[in-house]
C-alpha cells in the first residue's frame, strides 16, 4: 500500500501535542497528590517553635510558639524530657493544652541537665507535627545546707549543718570514687550532723533528703592524710621533740594538756605542731613562745590551744638571727590554722630586729586570738623592717588585743607586700596613740579589708586613726565591712576611713557589743547575715550559727 507523505505530515503534529499535554497533566496530577496526601509539608508548618525556659529552685517553666497552621484550632502537645539530646531514654513525659508547661522537682531530678522535646498532637484534620528540641536546662534545687565551716572538715570526718526542717530523713555522701554513705537524720540532730568514716584527701558531694526529695547539695574535700615524724602525749617534752626533728617534720599531739615552760627555738628549720584531733578545745599547750632563729626557720601550728598566761609568753613568734641579730636571715613561713592564741604579754609576731630579715607568707586562718595585752607600742603584727611577701588573716576573731593590728611603716620591701584581712571579727582593740588597723606610713602596700566586723576602739587612751597608708604605688580597699563605736578616745570622736582607701558597701550597724564581749554571734534576721561580698554573712563565720 502506498503511503501518502503529505497525509503523514499533517497527522504527526497533533500526536506530539497530545503527548506533551498528557505528560503535563500527569505531572500536575503527581504534584497535586503530594500536596493533598503526603504528611511531610503540613507537618513541618504545623511544628511548634521558639522554646523558652525559665528555671528556678524547684521548677522550670517552658513556653513555645504555637504552629503556623494552628490559628483558631484547639491544640494539645506532648512534652518529653530526657538527659540526652537524642532522647534515647525518656525520663518524664506529659501533655499540655496550652503553649506552655511547668515541670517540677517532683517530676525530674534537681541539678541534672535535661532536654525537652515538644510536638503538636494530631487533630481530626492534621497529622501530628515533628518535634522541636529545647536547649539544656536544670532545676537548681532547694538549698537547706549551710556553708561548711572549714575547721569542721577533718581528714576522716565532717560536720554538716542545715536548716532544721520537719521530715528531713537522710544525708548521702558520695565520694569521687567508691560507694555512697547514707546517714539517717532524726529531730534530735538539731540542725547538724557529724559524719565519720571518711577518707583523707577525697572529694565528696553531699545531698540532703526530705524523703525522696533532694533539698540540699554541696561538696567538700577532706584534707590529705598527715604523715607524722613523731606523735606525743601529755607529759612528753615538746621542746626536745622539736630540737631533734628534721626540717619540715610534722609533730603530732594527742589530746590533753602540755606544759612548755621555756621558749621553743627553731634554728634554721621549719616545724609543724598539729593536734591529731584538730580540736583546739581538746589539745592545750601552755607555752612561753617560739623563737625563729636564722635562715630557714619557720613555724606552723594547727588545731592547738596555745596559752601563754602560765609561762608569761612575750610573743607568739620572735624573729631573730646570729650575732645579736646582725646576721641576715631569710625565714620561711608562719602559719596558724584553727588555733586559739591568748595570754601574750606584748604582741603576736615581732619582726623589727633587723632590716636584713625576709619572710614569705604569714597566715592566720580560722583562729581565735585574744588577751594580747600589748603594754608597749608593739602591734599584734609588728613587722616593721621585715621584708614580707604577704600577711593573710581569714575567718579569725581578734578581741582584747594590742595597740593595733599591723605595723609595717618602715619595711624595706623589694616587692610590694600583699596584706589581706577578710571575713574576720575584731572587738576592743587599740591604744597608745597608734593606728588601730594598719600603719604603713609611706611604705607601699597592697591592702584589703573585706567582709569584716570592727567594733569598740580604743581599749584605753587614744588612737590616731584607722589606717595610715601613703606610699607611692600602694593600693587599698575597705569594702563590705561593718564597723561601729570606732572612736579616737573612749566615747569620743568617731574615726573615719581615709578617703585614699577605696570604700564600697560598708555599713555601721551597732550590734550592741561591749568591750568585755567574748562571743560575737550575729542576731537572727540581722542584715549582716547577707551583707558580704558573696551574699553571705560578714565577720568570722563561726559566729553565724
Amino acid at each position: 500500500m502506498a503511503i501518502n507523505p503529505i497525509k503523514m505530515k499533517k497527522n504527526r503534529y497533533p500526536s506530539v501535542v497530545y503527548s506533551i499535554m498528557m505528560l503535563a497533566g500527569l505531572l500536575v496530577g503527581l504534584v497535586s497528590c503530594k500536596k493533598t496526601e503526603g504528611p511531610s509539608e503540613p507537618a513541618r508548618i504545623f511544628k511548634p517553635s521558639a522554646v523558652k525556659i525559665v528555671s528556678g529552685e524547684t521548677s522550670a517553666k517552658l513556653t513555645w510558639t504555637a504552629p503556623i497552621l494552628s490559628a483558631g484550632a484547639k491544640l494539645a502537645y506532648t512534652i518529653d524530657f530526657s538527659t540526652d539530646s537524642l532522647f534515647s531514654s525518656i525520663k518524664y513525659s506529659t501533655t499540655s493544652d496550652t503553649a506552655g508547661v511547668k515541670v517540677t522537682d517532683e517530676n525530674i531530678r534537681v541539678r541534672t541537665k535535661y532536654f525537652a522535646r515538644i510536638k503538636a498532637n494530631a487533630t481530626s484534620t492534621q497529622p501530628e507535627s515533628k518535634y522541636i528540641v529545647s536547649s539544656s536546662f536544670q532545676i537548681s534545687g532547694t538549698q537547706l545546707f549551710r556553708p561548711v565551716i572549714e575547721t569542721e572538715i577533718k581528714e576522716t570526718s565532717v560536720t554538716l549543718r542545715y536548716t532544721q526542717t520537719s521530715g528531713l530523713s537522710s544525708i548521702v555522701l558520695t565520694p569521687s570514687t567508691g560507694n555512697p554513705i547514707t546517714t539517717t537524720l532524726t529531730a534530735a540532730d538539731a540542725g547538724f550532723k557529724v559524719i565519720s568514716g571518711l577518707h583523707a584527701g577525697t572529694k565528696y558531694s553531699a545531698e540532703l533528703f526530705l524523703g525522696s526529695k533532694s533539698v540540699g547539695f554541696l561538696s567538700f574535700t577532706t584534707p590529705a592524710a598527715t604523715t607524722y615524724a613523731v606523735v606525743l602525749s601529755p607529759g612528753d617534752d615538746i621542746s626536745a621533740a622539736v630540737a631533734t626533728a628534721a626540717d619540715n617534720a610534722v609533730i603530732g599531739l594527742n589530746d590533753g594538756t602540755y606544759n612548755v615552760p621555756l621558749g621553743i627555738t627553731l634554728s634554721g628549720k621549719t616545724i609543724t605542731l598539729k593536734s591529731l584531733s584538730d580540736n583546739p578545745d581538746a589539745t592545750i599547750v601552755n607555752f612561753k613562745g617560739f623563737t625563729l632563729l636564722g635562715t630557714g626557720a619557720g613555724i606552723k601550728v594547727a588545731g592547738i590551744n596555745l596559752n601563754g598566761t602560765a609561762n608569761s609568753a612575750t610573743y607568739f613568734a620572735d624573729l631573730t638571727s646570729a650575732s645579736s641579730n646582725a646576721a641576715a636571715a631569710n625565714f620561711t613561713t608562719i602559719t596558724v590554722d584553727n588555733c586559739y592564741i591568748h595570754g601574750i604579754g606584748t604582741g603576736l609576731i615581732r619582726g623589727d630586729r633587723s632590716s636584713s630579715y625576709t619572710i614569705g607568707a604569714i597566715s592566720f586562718r580560722n583562729s581565735l586570738v585574744y588577751d594580747i595585752t600589748g603594754s608597749s607600742s608593739y602591734y599584734a603584727f609588728h613587722l616593721d623592717k621585715l621584708v614580707f611577701a604577704s600577711l593573710t588573716v581569714n575567718q579569725c576573731t581578734f578581741y582584747n588585743i594590742t595597740p593595733g593590728l599591723l605595723n609595717c611603716k618602715t619595711t624595706l620591701s623589694a616587692a610590694i607586700p600583699n596584706i589581706s584581712f577578710t571575713s574576720s571579727t575584731f572587738n576592743n582593740f587599740g591604744f597608745n596613740s597608734l593606728y588601730v588597723v594598719m600603719n604603713a606610713s609611706a611604705n607601699p602596700v597592697n591592702f584589703t579589708m573585706k567582709d569584716c566586723i570592727l567594733a569598740n576602739t580604743p581599749r584605753s587612751g587614744t588612737v590616731l586613726g584607722v589606717i595610715l597608708s601613703t606610699g607611692t604605688g600602694s593600693s587599698g580597699s575597705f569594702t563590705f565591712n561593718n564597723y561601729f563605736n570606732l572612736k579616737a578616745t573612749v566615747g569620743g570622736t568617731d574615726l573615719t576611713i581615709p578617703s585614699t582607701i577605696n570604700q564600697t558597701a560598708n555599713q555601721t550597724i551597732n550590734l550592741g557589743w561591749t568591750i568585755d564581749r567574748t562571743t560575737f554571734e550575729l542576731p537572727v534576721g540581722s542584715a549582716l547575715r547577707t551583707a558580704s561580698s558573696t551574699g553571705g554573712a560578714i565577720g568570722d563565720p563561726r559566729w553565724t550559727y
